[in-house]
C-alpha cells in the first residue's frame, strides 16, 4: 500500500476508507480523515482541503500503520491516543474507558446543581464546595469540573493504577493538577466509619453493562476496560453499591449524581429510595435517552 513515490491526500483518503469499509468500521471516511489530520499535525477541515498535496513515503507508511489499527477495530481514540470532552482534550490509552458525549451531560448536571444548591459556597472567605468522583478513569469528569468551578475542591478515586497515571497527566495537560486531589483506592473500603462526612457533590460514571450483553458489545466497546464496563448480572451492582455507601461521604443534603443504561432509570430511582435519597431526578442525554440520576440525602 505505501509506495516510494508521492501519493496526494485525496488518493490516500480514498484508499483508506475502501480499507475500513470492508473491515465493518463504522463512519469509515472521518476516521480515515481523523488519521490523516493525525498524520499531517492539523485540524480535519484542514486535510479536507488539502486533497492536492502530496506525501512522501514516511507518511504514507505512518498513515496506514494508523489504517491498518483501526481496521483491526482498534478504536479511533486509541489510535489516536487523545479524546476530546466538554471543550477539552484528554490523553486515552486502552487502560481507560473512552469519553464519551452524552457524559458531558453529567458534567452539565453538577455544574447547574452546585449552581443551584451552593449558592453561598465558594469564593473568597466562603467554604469551598467538596466534589468526589468514583471511578474517575481518564480523570474527563474531575477535570472538567475542576476546570468550570474554580472554587471546588475535588477528590477523584480510582482502583486502577494505569488509570490513575492518566487521570494525573490529563490534570496537568489541562492545568488543573494542583485543584484534584488524586486518590488510588475504594473511597469506602478505606474509608473509616468515624470519619467526618465531608462532601457535598458525589459523582460517578459507574460500569452498569449487564455482563451477559458484553459478548454482544461492538469490538470497539469490547477493547475498553472490562472493570469499566462490567456492571454485574443486572447491570446495577456498582450502582447499588455507590447508593449504599454514599451517606457515609455525603453531608446531609448532599448530592449523588450518577450516570446509567438505558431502561435502567425505573429500578435505579427505587435504589436511591431505598439508600436515603430524595429529591430524585432522572434527566436525558443528548439522545433524549433516561441518562442522569440526581438524588439528595435527607439526612
Amino acid at each position: 500500500m505505501v509506495s516510494e513515490l508521492p501519493a496526494a491526500v485525496a488518493l490516500l483518503l480514498r484508499k483508506g476508507v475502501a480499507y475500513l469499509v470492508e473491515r465493518g468500521v463504522s463512519e469509515a471516511e472521518a476516521n480515515a480523515e481523523f488519521l490523516m489530520a493525525s498524520v499531517l499535525g492539523c485540524g480535519r477541515g484542514v486535510v479536507l482541503a488539502s486533497g492536492s498535496r502530496e506525501l512522501p513515503w514516511k507518511s504514507q507508511r505512518h498513515y496506514w500503520e494508523l489504517v491498518k489499527r483501526r481496521g483491526r477495530r482498534v478504536p479511533l481514540a486509541y489510535v489516536l491516543g487523545t479524546q476530546p470532552f466538554a471543550g477539552l482534550e484528554f490523553k486515552v490509552s486502552p487502560s481507560v474507558l473512552i469519553p464519551r458525549p452524552e457524559t458531558e451531560e453529567l458534567v452539565e448536571r453538577v455544574l447547574v446543581l452546585v449552581r443551584e444548591s451552593f449558592p453561598g459556597r465558594g469564593g473568597p472567605g466562603r467554604p469551598p464546595i467538596n466534589i468526589v468522583e468514583l471511578g474517575t478513569g481518564s480523570g474527563c469528569v474531575a477535570v472538567a469540573l475542576a476546570k468550570r468551578l474554580p472554587d471546588a475542591v475535588v477528590c477523584a478515586c480510582e482502583v486502577s493504577v494505569p488509570a490513575l497515571r492518566i487521570a494525573e497527566e490529563n490534570a496537568r495537560l489541562n492545568g488543573v493538577e494542583r485543584r484534584i486531589r488524586f486518590v488510588h483506592e475504594d473511597l469506602f473500603k478505606t474509608r473509616n466509619g468515624s470519619a467526618p462526612r465531608w462532601a457535598d457533590v458525589l459523582v460517578s460514571n459507574p460500569p452498569y453493562v449487564p455482563t451477559r450483553e458484553l459478548a454482544g458489545l461492538e469490538p470497539e466497546v469490547r477493547a475498553e476496560p472490562v472493570l469499566a464496563l462490567d456492571g454485574g448480572r443486572d447491570g446495577l451492582d456498582a450502582i447499588r453499591a455507590i447508593a449504599a455507601e454514599a451517606p457515609g461521604t455525603l453531608r446531609a443534603g448532599g448530592w449523588l449524581v450518577l450516570e446509567f443504561g438505558d431502561g435502567q432509570a425505573d429500578r435505579v430511582r427505587g435504589i436511591l429510595r431505598a439508600c436515603g435519597f430524595a429529591d430524585i431526578d432522572v434527566k436525558r442525554d443528548l439522545q433524549g435517552r433516561d441518562r442522569i440520576v440526581l438524588g439528595r440525602l435527607a439526612k
